[in-house]
């Protein structure tokens, strides 16, 4: 029991598990159900009870030799309609089947071929695998014989009635030529054998024949893969997987990337480095739901373990009975998505949908001429030089994305520590070169995402196709995993505003991202203290909403008004209506007489004289009465001022800020000196704010650090970014003082420069980055170095 003792976490130790029932019966048949109890040392009710939960699960099976039942061996063929209708516990069928096959390989390891030094052939397979230890290595070689006869038995009986060229298999089948024959006929890969598999010959008859009734068993879970999974977990300790990278994907994952991916029924998925077949059942199932006909021959599927092909040839079978899906055996790089010719590349064969968890092999793991093989390959592929400390899954992911048409969709579940560490910068300028970032989504470390395995998993979903200029993408931080159905629920999550609550999410431009910061980052709201130089916006400076007229057209002036009215010139103030019409990121004086000129609205009217409202309308009776007649003044704003015609008060700011925006965040130097309306944020410094500071300040607020610190806390409507003033106090922000004036110096220059650029040709983007490379030199927003770099 030693195998399954972690398989029940709230549950107490079978103390009669099946397998002890089933041993009974093989060895003893036809037999008794005294015999039986005997052998067990249980009760006769437990005893009836078991041997008929494995007669149910067509192990077994039993007749009436007078008032007694006798029991022996049914070798019958897996019914893969009888999922759900047998009930019995997932796990104690798991349990069975580790025991079981524990139990004949334990034998197995005392026969002829493994007693004296392994050989050279089966060395050989163990070393490929980093499994050649002394210690091990007959039990690993022994284990793997029983559970390969076991598939391959299994699969046989699944494509049977398809193909009745295929003899019953029985005791004295040569089962390497019938597994052979059946490929050929089948064009099913799970049917090549593993090396140790030639160990099937020192079986005796009644392993054969509790191998052959054991197939049933699978007939009657509801997750084949899932349940295969947990056994190959625990006959193959976790050291012996991790060098191979293999961690099995829960079904609520595989479920949530299977129906993002698949758009259509007609889908073709890939699903490179399969395993035991999660996802590709979860994609099987996903395109059933669309309507598909015969899904399974639409997954293309590979894996370099010959026992994943095969546990993933049975699973998905049993989820989709008729034909055979394209499975391979082999390194997922070295198949080729693309023919080289004189002219170039010519990709051929396209696929609609990826989804993969691909192997988590450290860079350490890897053997150097692999990891040189993999750099090699990729980088030739996608033009990106990657890092030399790359994991297996960044070649994994930036390889798959080479069989993908213009518009798939691609589903992951990788470790997070490619968004802080030094060897995912390239990957993620590969990512936000030639994807649409949809989403991505970490897994909190104690969800126990992957069984036994402590790392902090993370979902992503991309678009092979190039992200718009208003794409965002999303990021959410998930404590524990919702009650949800699709990604589309996900995606729709509110967290509330609760700092004890540590779900999290933010929608963020893809174009503000930058592969030199940790995207870690955008998973949890900024803390000041831990980001030295960085204070509340409020600390520095008021802000306040522009000017709320009420009625813009009544308030908001040009020259044509001015001469058709008598308003005398001191209740007129410069103003800014729109903030489409600002050229770059200053207001200069010479704007705004360009704007007077073109007959644009550029007085306000400000009835306050002295600093004081106009209380006697006399001056403005004019306009006023005329106004009264015109425009609708039965307004609430309106009747909430006394008088109703003086405007909130207000001074002009040296920074403005776009209230929405389609671009992102945006702060203006308002060189003007104009005032604004409620479409833009006021700021006004606490400090004498000399130029360069208000420049420098300007220049720290315009970089992609704080356009995407700003997108964490906006809110997005129809495309357009909205900037809430809670929001913007409480964004972080340097404060010029506390710079060196050669620091302030050099970002007020960068201002200027971004200003120019912003009024020439528009292309700002290099000047933002030396923008943001000034600012990592005094703000810790960069990945970590080489040297602190830690992989998952």
């Amino acid at each position: 029991m030693s195998l399954c003792r972690d398989l029940r976490e709230d549950q107490p130790q079978l103390k009669y598990p099946l397998h002890d029932f089933l041993a009974a019966v093989a060895e003893t048949a036809p037999a008794d159900t005294t015999d039986i109890e005997s052998i067990v040392d249980c009760s006769y009710e437990l005893t009836i009870k078991k041997l008929k939960t494995l007669r149910s699960l067509g192990i077994i099976k039993s007749s009436r030799v007078g008032p007694a039942y006798q029991w022996k061996l049914d070798q019958l063929a897996i019914d893969h309609n009888s999922s759900g209708e047998v009930d019995v516990d997932q796990q104690e069928v798991v349990c069975l089947l580790i025991e079981t096959i524990d139990g004949i390989a334990s034998d197995l390891c005392q026969r002829t071929s493994l007693t004296g030094e392994i050989p050279t052939r089966h060395q050989q397979w163990l070393s490929d695998r980093n499994m050649d230890d002394s210690q091990r290595s007959k039990e690993i070689l022994s284990r793997t014989c029983i559970f390969d006869f076991y598939l391959k038995s299994a699969l046989y009986s699944l494509h049977k009635p398809e193909h009745e060229e295929l003899e019953e298999l029985s005791v004295d089948s040569d089962f390497q030529a019938r597994f052979a024959e059946a490929e050929r006929i089948t064009q099913d890969k799970g049917f090549e054998l593993s090396v140790p598999a030639n160990l099937i010959v020192e079986l005796t008859e009644t392993e054969i024949q509790t191998v052959l009734a054991l197939r049933s068993a699978l007939g009657a879970v509801s997750h084949p893969a899932e349940s295969l999974s947990m056994v190959y977990e625990r006959l193959f300790v976790q050291e012996d997987r991790r060098d191979l990278g293999q961690f099995a994907t829960p079904n609520y994952i595989s479920n949530i990337l299977a129906k993002w991916a698949i758009d259509d029924a007609d889908d073709i998925v890939l699903d490179p480095g399969v395993g035991a077949g999660m996802l590709s059942s979860a994609a099987i199932s996903e395109k059933l739901r669309q309507g598909a006909n015969k899904p399974l021959q639409d997954i293309r599927a590979n894996d370099i373990d010959e026992l994943s092909v095969s546990m993933a040839a049975v699973s998905l079978k049993l989820v989709d009975g008729p034909g055979s899906p394209v499975l391979e055996k082999g390194n997922f790089l070295d198949f080729t998505a693309h023919d080289w010719t004189e002219s170039g590349r010519v990709q051929t064969e396209t696929v609609d949908a990826v989804v993969a968890n691909p192997p988590y092999s450290r860079s350490q793991a890897l053997e150097p001429d692999l990891k040189a093989n993999a750099n090699q390959t990729v980088s030739r592929e996608t033009g990106i030089d990657f890092h030399g400390k790359s994991p297996l899954y960044v070649y994994f992911i930036a390889h798959a994305a080479q069989f993908v048409a213009e518009g798939g969709r691609l589903a992951f579940i990788i470790p997070s520590g490619f968004m802080k560490t030094e060897f995912g910068v390239p990957f993620k300028q590969y990512l936000l070169n030639r994807f649409q970032i949809d989403a991505i989504v970490q897994l909190d470390e104690d969800e126990n995402t992957f069984r036994g395995v402590r790392t902090t998993a993370t979902l992503v979903f991309l678009e092979y196709k190039q992200a718009p200029e208003d794409h965002e993408t999303t990021f959410i931080n998930l404590p524990k995993w919702p009650d949800i159905d699709n990604i589309n629920e996900l995606l729709n999550i509110d967290f509330p505003d609760d700092p004890e609550e540590d779900g999290y999410r933010v929608d963020l431009l893809q174009r503000l991202l930058s592969p030199e910061d940790d995207w870690q980052h955008y998973f949890s709201p900024t803390e000041m203290d831990e980001i030295k130089g960085l204070g509340e916006f409020r600390d520095i400076a008021q802000i306040k909403r522009g000017i709320a007229t009420g009625n813009n057209d009544l308030f908001c002036l040009n020259e044509a008004d001015l001469e058709e009215h008598n308003i005398p010139d001191r209740f007129l103030q410069p103003i800014i209506k729109s903030a489409q019409d600002i050229p770059g990121y200053e207001i200069t004086k010479q704007d705004w007489e360009e704007w007077r000129a073109k007959g644009k609205d550029v007085w306000l009217l400000y009835a306050y004289e002295n600093g004081k409202k106009l209380v006697d309308r006399d001056l403005l009776d004019e306009y006023l009465s005329y106004a009264e007649e015109a425009f609708d003044t039965d307004r609430e704003l309106f009747d909430r001022r006394n008088p109703w015609y003086c405007v909130d008060q207000r001074d002009p700011a040296p920074i403005l800020a776009k209230y929405m925006s389609r671009t992102g965040s945006q702060f203006i130097y308002n060189g003007a000196n104009v005032r604004t309306l409620n479409n833009f944020h006021n700021i006004d410094p606490n400090f004498e704010p000399d130029e360069q500071s208000v420049k420098a300040l300007l220049a720290y607020l315009n970089s992609n650090i704080v356009r995407k610190e700003i997108s964490k806390v906006s809110r997005s409507y129809s495309g357009l970014e909205k900037i809430e003033l809670g929001a913007l106090k409480s964004a972080p922000v340097i404060d010029p003082r506390e710079l060196e004036v050669s620091v302030v110096d050099r970002l007020a220059a960068l201002f200027d420069k971004l200003e120019k650029r912003e009024r020439s040709d528009g292309d700002v983007e290099g000047i933002r980055e030396d923008i943001d490379d000034t600012l990592r030199d005094i703000l810790d927003f960069s990945v970590e170095s080489d040297a602190s770099a830690v992989e998952d």
